[in-house]
């Protein structure tokens, strides 16, 4: 199975998980090194079967996931499972909404209930050669934040201002094209 924490890939199998994740603890690692106070981390491993394999939490204080992913049909898949993206969309929408409403609040804007849809699309960048393989891929990202209580320009800028504090944003900015757009719930 692959073990993966921040940017470092270890090669491991079922009965050397247990070393692996002990020195997954102790090694530093750039991204948290970068951080002033670390608040938490959290951890997934997902084993040899990719795309079409098994993914769960792991560590302290994981929250139970265990998934089976699938392929999505467009991709070559049968469906029926999860995969990569909808978990990146999945985080990501969780996340920008709380800073949505953090920053809502800070900048004393009153807003009532909202939420936030996360499409995370998969697709070819180009026709270069990467890693060896015929055509590069990668991801855009499209977030779309309705706010109660408010109307369409005052959501834009409550989206526009989650854009600037959420972690996720600050992770994908000028690394993948990311849309935001902000409207008022319907009532």
């Amino acid at each position: 199975s692959v073990v993966v924490c921040c940017s470092v890939v270890m090669l491991s199998t079922r009965r050397v998980l247990a070393p692996a994740r002990a020195v997954l603890g102790r090694r530093q690692f750039a991204s948290p090194a970068t951080l002033k106070k670390l608040i938490f981390t959290s951890a997934a491993e997902a084993d040899g079967g990719a795309r079409e394999g098994n993914v769960w939490a792991i560590g302290e204080h994981h929250g139970n996931l265990n998934l089976k992913l699938e392929k999505h049909p467009k991709h070559g898949g049968k469906g029926g499972g999860t995969n990569p993206e909808e978990l990146l969309a999945a985080g990501y929408s969780a996340c920008f909404n709380a800073a949505l409403r953090l920053c809502s609040e800070k900048n004393g804007i009153k807003i009532g209930n909202s939420h936030v849809i996360c499409e995370v699309s998969l697709g070819v960048v180009s026709d270069e050669v990467t890693a060896g393989m015929p055509n590069r891929v990668g991801l855009a990202v499209k977030l779309l934040a309705e706010v109660e209580g408010v109307d369409d320009a005052t959501a834009q800028k409550c989206a526009e201002l989650a854009h600037q504090f959420c972690p996720y944003s600050q992770a994908t900015r000028g690394n993948i094209p990311v849309e935001v757009v902000g409207r008022a719930m319907a009532r």
